[in-house]
């Protein structure tokens, strides 16, 4: 994962992999940073630009990674803000309780590296997952 988008965003929420998202998505969320999911991100032109080249060179529907072929086959041509509302992610996670969505080691569906030890390199194998105990 790219040091300087890590730098960037992963102080303040998980730094997901570019490849959850397709591009329009990275430019809607970039083009918003005055309210990023209710607060305000301050980004120097380098960084912006550092960032969103990372973003939009490695988006679900550009990357050659499977993964990104089912986000992108999943959205018909909308343009989610949120991976969480992605409908693959979403039918991928609907054996999930809402006991588990609400440990305080999971918290939330967009907490990916809480089951997913190999998210920070987009690696999201079946087999490799690990839900937290209680």
């Amino acid at each position: 994962m790219n040091s300087d988008y890590v730098a960037s965003c992963g102080g303040c929420h998980v730094a997901y992999v570019p490849q959850l998202l397709p591009r329009p998505s990275w430019e809607q969320i970039l083009s918003r940073l005055d309210d990023h999911f209710g607060s305000a991100v301050v980004l120097s032109d380098q960084e912006k630009n550092t960032v969103s080249g990372y973003l939009l060179t490695n988006a679900a529907d550009v990357t050659p990674m499977k993964l990104g072929r089912r986000i992108v086959h999943s959205l018909s041509g909308t343009v989610p803000a949120r991976i969480t509302d992605i409908p693959y992610i979403l039918h991928k996670h609907r054996g999930l309780s809402a006991e588990v969505l609400a440990r305080k080691s999971v918290n939330s569906l967009a907490n990916c590296v809480a089951c997913h030890p190999g998210a920070a390199s987009a690696r999201f194998d079946d087999d490799q997952v690990a839900i937290p105990a209680p």
